[in-house]
């Protein structure tokens, strides 16, 4: 079972409770039998939750609650995918998350992509971007990996990819460019990098 971190986040890759509290209330309600298996993750669905997780549980949770959120017979990669979208659309609608979207509005799709790391780093500390046009499509090629510091951690995954994709497409569509379009192009869970195209 993974423990909960009581002490501030640190040299440690966690992800902040109010991104799982927003991610578990995307998927509400929810069955016994997904509050069992968040338990053994140490999530408590009905407690309020700790400042932050050990970064394992982040993954974790997106696929449990993907598989229990969707309809039956969806596949894994379009349950992921809308819950990722769902999870975008509450967290614009928290606290900080309405910021975020103030500032998107402001500065724009693409200094919005520009910025994705920073943006994201209001769900944990432990990802990084890299974004690079490419003159071929005018589009962006935006890779999320590890943080230098957790390159070698042995606990570090990789977000489930198509749960990003849905997040990233949402946030652009509401940022200035709704007609969006974020791309797998690879995903090596190995190295816990994952890289999109994004058309803006």
């Amino acid at each position: 079972m993974a423990l909960a971190l009581t002490r501030a986040p640190g040299r440690e890759p966690v992800v902040f409770g109010y991104a799982l509290e927003t991610l578990l209330s995307t998927a509400a309600p929810l069955t016994p039998l997904t509050l069992k298996a968040l338990e053994r993750q140490g999530l408590f669905a009905h407690r309020p939750l700790h400042t932050a997780y050990p970064c394992a549980v982040w993954p974790k949770a997106i696929q449990l609650l993907a598989a229990a959120s969707s309809p039956p017979h969806t596949d894994r990669e379009a349950a992921e995918y809308a819950l990722g979208l769902r999870f975008a659309e509450r967290f614009i609608q928290a606290r900080m998350g309405t910021a975020l979207v103030d500032f998107a509005q402001v500065v724009g799709p693409e200094k919005m992509l520009l910025r994705m790391a920073r943006n994201l780093r209001s769900i944990n500390n432990f990802l990084d971007v890299s974004v690079t046009p490419r003159g071929d499509d005018g589009g962006w090629e935006l890779s999320l990996y590890p943080v230098r510091e957790f390159l070698d951690h042995p606990r570090r995954q990789a977000d489930p990819p198509h749960f990003m994709r849905g997040l990233l497409t949402f946030a652009f569509q509401h940022s200035g460019a709704p007609t969006a379009r974020v791309t797998l192009l690879k995903h090596d869970e190995a190295q816990a990098v994952t890289t999109f195209h994004v058309g803006l």
